[in-house]
């Protein structure tokens, strides 16, 4: 496999070659006819001549000139304009080098009374805005909105329908200035057709804080509007999909959307056994189902969430069984006055999983402790969700927010597990067998308001949030297992359990702030705000013994327990933001009281705790040019100890690792460093991105190991006077190795390094990883006949601990990924996913990894439309899938490998029907 990826890399690189010697050039010199003076920045296009396909483009210089590459002899039109002057035209179809020479253009001033050449420009840049005339690229038959920004000069799309914008990801795409069932850009690109889009849009959109408040806090969002035809408005569009294949793999999909103005409605239903739990990342959105939220972080940061679990993405472990049924409900009245937006969707998974782990733990005293284990555990899980969203624009200067979201499920578990222990010299330390089952439900309530009221005058904003959580779990569940322990005289010491336990856990909490806004001087904005915090936790866990007569009576007082615990905060925060048109400056101060108060029920004790932080935090970030940025961030916060790191609660589910909580933790203090470096020339096609960060935390709160005949007892506790380090490093870029062949190059770095400290059996050990990986990733995305992406990606990973450094675990580790589709007369189409993987093996663990997936497939299209579309397919063709990951934690380095799903055949019947104009013949 290492040889075919060299040989591909070879082979395209020789193409490309070939290809870049065709070239030649096309110069010239841009002026005004009527002073001389050189027209900067006049935009020069090079269109095919046949078909109007842009095929290169380019700016003129300070001084006027420019240089443009023609790929080959086939006859081109070139195009140069400029702001209120008349366009330039020209047929080229010479072989060698053209030399335009002094190309003039008149003022339109001057051509009232002539006949002025007309036409639709392909690519025309407002400001900020760059803006594309559809009509002015061409894709195949039926193409999607995907399909078109494939040709866009500019923006890629890739495999997973990912869009990338002059180097930036694309976080939102809208349909005339709206959202379009939720805000993830493939919602749009994968279901509207390109013959509906008169006009396509990129620019970067302001952050939802900015627009309410008119407090510009820097942040934006690469965005995409795709306007519309007028007649392209309204309508209906769907799926049906079915599939059956071999070994008993089935897939069964039906969506349905209809929307007429600002009313959108979405329903669906589907079941599967290949994988698929619910509909994915790009259907969601699509159907207004959508997990994905965003917002501002205490900072002024924006972050980007899914609430997603295990009922939306699949872990890759097992074989699951999903159904999944949802409906969602969009509409606005009253100008947009008034948006609400609604969903319900209930999941159901069942799933069968078989895993196994291995373990190597350095000991001091050249000791080691290897374990094994092997599982099985069927999970059964079904859940019902409902959320809403409700916007309000009171007036034109106060705009009210209130989302509510609530889960109800019930979930049930049954496991059997086997594990043993040996040292270094191979004997047996211990080993156990263990049955668990349990059944739990539990419920949860989230509500949240945002209201902001702007002023007169600009800048001036108060913002007010309030939010809470109720939540509640009840389960209960046996545990029956058998601990032998072996010491080195050769005794046994059994230690039987047999158990039912109860958990019953409660929560509320509520939130609130109150955030003031005020512009000092033009350049210079101040905001002062409150936040208060109430959090309300009370968790019983209680554990019966067997009594002898097959009842679960006796008390466990060790493994039980009853806890009340409650937190409340009080902070300020006080910000300044400075902004010139190039640099802006962000500092802002959080100022941090927290309460913490702990009552043991059952032993009738208390704790209480108040910790006061400061957490400041600052932002620089400065334009070198509209498309060249350069930023720096630093950030101070403190990390509180959690519920369960606090709780001394001892567990018994797993007697060979028992965790122990610890009352007298005080919060970690961690500084964060950023730096990042973006340059985008749209012109040329390339971009570079590097992006570096530095993170260090001190009073780390860490799991430090006491192992007593092969028991690992992990306590927490502050770790001071060590600091941990932890860093890492990114970069890409990319250019276009031909324009006319849309065949693009993207190199890519990465690199991180991890030290942290803990203490095994009381020794201090430190414990380091680093991880090196290079990218090189080759695409061709057209639409038409052949598409690839290819992927290259060699790296070296480490991982050390200072107990005993001849048994790190040191290798290297390979990827290399192949995307292709070829377009075929008779509407077939070829496709496949291929990846390699390959890990070495190490001094740790002495075997080597090795995995390669493939995925072919072929499909057709029928009817006249093409929307009826057959596809037969096999999943990993060579049979070699096998759940497989390595990692450490502290001194362990284990090595975990589960079932999951392997090669199957399968066929696929697909139709996307729609009633949209535009998108029908």
């Amino acid at each position: 496999m290492k040889r075919l990826s060299i040989s591909l890399f070879v082979f395209l690189l020789l193409a490309c070659a070939t290809h870049l010697r065709a070239q030649t050039n096309i110069r010239g010199k841009v002026l005004d006819e009527s002073d001389q003076t050189s027209l900067v920045n006049a935009t020069i296009m090079l269109l095919q001549a046949k078909d109007s396909i842009l095929v290169g483009h380019t700016r003129a210089r300070d001084n006027g000139v420019f240089e443009l590459h023609k790929p080959d002899t086939i006859p081109y039109l070139l195009i140069i304009s400029y702001p209120k002057y008349g366009d330039y035209f020209k047929h080229i179809e010479e072989d060698a080098d053209v030399n335009l020479g002094d190309v003039k253009l008149t003022s339109v001033s001057h051509l009232i009374e002539e006949v002025i050449v007309t036409g639709r420009i392909p690519v025309v840049i407002k400001g900020d805005t760059t803006e594309y005339d559809a009509s002015s690229f061409v894709v195949e038959k039926n193409a999607k909105v995907e399909d078109l920004l494939k040709v866009l000069p500019g923006i890629s799309v890739d495999a997973d329908g990912k869009i990338t914008a002059q180097g930036k990801t694309v976080e939102k795409v809208l349909v005339d200035g709206e959202e379009f069932f939720g805000d993830d850009p493939t919602l749009v690109t994968r279901n509207i057709r390109s013959d509906m889009v008169d006009k396509v849009q990129l620019y970067e959109k302001k952050s939802e804080e900015t627009e309410r408040t008119g407090v510009d806090d820097g942040e934006r969002i690469q965005t995409i509007n795709v306007k519309l035809k007028e007649d392209a408005k309204k309508g209906m569009f769907g799926k049906v999909e079915g599939a059956g294949g071999t070994d008993d793999f089935y897939l069964g999909k039906l969506a349905l959307n209809k929307f007429n103005g600002s009313q959108k409605i979405g329903a669906y239903l589907m079941g599967a056994n290949d994988g698929n739990l619910s509909l994915n990342w790009q259907e969601a959105e699509k159907f207004g189902m959508s997990t994905m939220e965003s917002g501002m972080t205490d900072d002024g940061g924006m972050y980007f969430i899914s609430s997603g679990d295990s009922f939306d993405y699949w872990d890759g472990k097992g074989r699951p069984q999903a159904l999944s049924t949802g409906v969602s409900f969009l509409d606005a009245w009253k100008e947009n006055k008034h948006k609400l937006n609604g969903s319900y969707k209930y999941g159901m998974i069942q799933n069968d999983v078989g895993e196994s782990f291995i373990s190597r733990n350095s000991l001091p005293d050249n000791e080691e402790l290897n374990t094994s284990s092997t599982s099985n555990r069927e999970t059964d899980a079904r859940r019902h969700r409902f959320n809403t969203k409700y916007d309000w624009k009171i007036d034109s200067l106060t705009t009210l927010t209130f989302n509510l979201s609530a889960n109800k499920g019930r979930s049930e578990s049954n496991s059997l597990t086997t594990a043993s222990s040996r040292n270094q010299s191979g004997d047996a330390i211990n080993d156990n067998e263990r049955t668990e089952s349990s059944i739990s439900d539990n419920t949860d309530l989230n509500y949240r308001g945002y209201l902001t009221r702007r002023f007169k005058k600009m800048g001036r904003s108060v913002s007010f949030r309030f939010g809470g959580n109720v939540s509640e779990n009840k389960g209960s569940g046996f545990l029956n297992s058998i601990l032998n322990i072996y010491d080195e005289d050769g005794n046994t010491l059994t230690n039987p359990i047999d158990q039912q336990k109860e958990i019953n856990r409660q929560s509320n909490s509520i939130s609130t702030s109150l955030t003031y806004t005020e512009p000092i001087t033009s350049k210079l904005n101040s905001s002062v705000g409150y936040e208060y915090n109430m959090s309300r936790a009370h968790a019983i866990h209680t554990s019966y013994n067997n009594d002898g007569n097959g009842s679960y009576t006796d008390f466990d007082e060790e493994f039980s327990s009853d806890f009340n615990f409650n937190t409340v905060r009080n902070a300020v925060n006080v910000a300044f933001n400075y902004k010139l048109e190039k640099f802006e400056v962000n500092f802002t101060n959080n100022f941090r009281n927290d309460d913490m108060f702990q009552q043991n029920n059952y032993e009738d004790l208390n704790a209480s705790r108040d910790f006061f932080t400061y957490n400041p935090s600052a932002r620089l970030r400065y334009n070198l040019s509209n498309n060249k940025r350069i930023g720096f961030h630093y950030n101070h916060s403190n990390t509180l100890p959690s519920l369960s790191q606090i709780q001394p609660l001892r567990q018994n589910q797993d007697p060979l690792n028992i965790v122990v909580g610890n009352e007298d933790l005080t919060p970690a203090r961690n500084d964060r460093y950023n730096m990042f470096y973006s340059n985008y020339n749209m012109m040329r096609g390339t971009n570079l991105y590097v992006d570096l960060e530095w993170r260090q935390t001190r009073n780390a709160i860490q799991q430090n190991v006491m192992i007593e005949n092969g028991v690992r007892t992990l306590f927490y506790e502050n770790l001071d006077g060590y600091v941990a380090n932890n860093g890492r490093i990114w970069l890409g870029g990319g250019f276009d190795i031909s324009k006319k062949m849309q065949l693009k190059a993207r190199i890519s770095g990465n690199g991180s390094y991890n030290n942290f400290y803990n203490y095994i059996n009381a020794q201090l050990n430190e414990n380091t990883n680093y991880d090196y990986s290079f990218g090189l990733n080759l695409s061709k995305n057209t639409t038409k006949n052949i598409d690839f992406n290819i992927g290259f990606h060699p790296g070296w990973r480490l991982m050390e601990t200072s107990l005993q450094p001849e048994l790190n675990s040191s290798g290297f580790v390979y990827r290399t990924n192949v995307w292709y589709s070829w377009k075929l007369p008779w509407k077939l189409s070829l496709y496949g996913d291929m990846s390699y993987n390959y890990e070495a093996p190490t001094k740790a663990l002495n075997e080597k990894f090795e995995l390669l997936l493939f995925k072919p497939g072929i499909s057709k299209k029928f009817l006249k439309d093409e929307s009826l579309v057959v596809d037969v397919y096999v999943n990993d063709i060579f049979n070699q899938n096998k759940g497989f990951r390595r990692f450490q934690s502290g001194s362990m380095i284990s090595q975990n490998t589960y079932n999951t799903i392997s090669r199957y055949f399968m066929l696929k019947v697909s139709w996307d029907f729609t009633s949209m104009k535009g998108g029908k013949e």
